[in-house]
């Protein structure tokens, strides 16, 4: 296969053991090539404008500026590079950023390598599409087959336990807290919560809080329709 017949991925981590293996599972994967390693914000930049990858494999923590700032000054630049987000971090507004932002996926460390060989078939199937007029089943794929919002569910958390909790809320008005979702659902508490902020950083619910008396309010979640 020809050089320019290949998705040119640039690895942006600063772990180098972890870039080897990101290095080797792309090399696994028929129609890739890497075209850099770099460690740093200012590194990626320059690889960037020089090769012209269609796909970055990105860690958030970066010597000198974060993996979130870069992806920021991107977009700003107007640089549509696809982006696969490998990261320790879990926190939900560092999700809901990076969905925002338009990141393709979001694999969070450790991870099995099949994990990350699923994103790449997912980026190499919606990439190749012909540029024509889309199916509504192709359409489908590229909006949420391999995106953020529709992405596999992290470590923990169960399919059936996700549709528990959206069954709950769908029967809600007015949306529901932590503890209501937990007492309708069975679930503990804490469980409950994170479904519900796992809702909100896919964009699939909407977080608000309501005072209902002294104190902190509570946080009420509601489907978007």
């Amino acid at each position: 296969m020809r050089s320019d017949d290949l998705w040119r991925v640039l690895i942006i981590e600063d772990d180098q053991a972890v870039a080897d293996v990101h290095r080797q599972l792309v090399g696994r994967v028929a129609g890739f090539a890497v075209v850099g390693c770099v460690a740093s914000a200012e590194d990626a930049l320059r690889l960037i404008n020089e090769r012209r990858p269609h796909l970055l494999l990105l860690d958030l923590e970066l010597r000198g500026a974060k993996g979130l700032l870069l992806l920021r000054r991107l977009r700003a630049a107007a640089c549509n590079v696809e982006v696969i987000v490998v990261t320790a971090s879990r926190e939900a507004d560092v999700v809901r950023s990076l969905a925002h932002l338009g990141a393709l996926d979001y694999i969070v460390k450790p991870f099995a390598p099949e994990r990350l060989l699923r994103a790449l078939a997912d980026f190499r199937r919606i990439s190749a599409l012909e540029r024509r007029p889309l199916t509504q089943e192709e359409i489908d794929r590229v909006s949420h087959g391999g995106r953020l919002s529709r992405r596999l569910l992290p470590k923990g958390l169960s399919p059936d336990t996700l549709d528990l909790v959206r069954q709950a809320l769908t029967c809600a008005h007015g949306g529901l807290t932590a503890s209501q979702v937990a007492l309708e659902t069975g679930l503990a508490r804490v469980t409950a919560r994170r479904y519900l902020e796992y809702l909100v950083a896919t964009h699939q619910a909407s977080e608000s809080c309501v005072a209902e008396g002294p104190g902190r309010p509570p946080k009420r979640y509601s489907l978007w329709a």
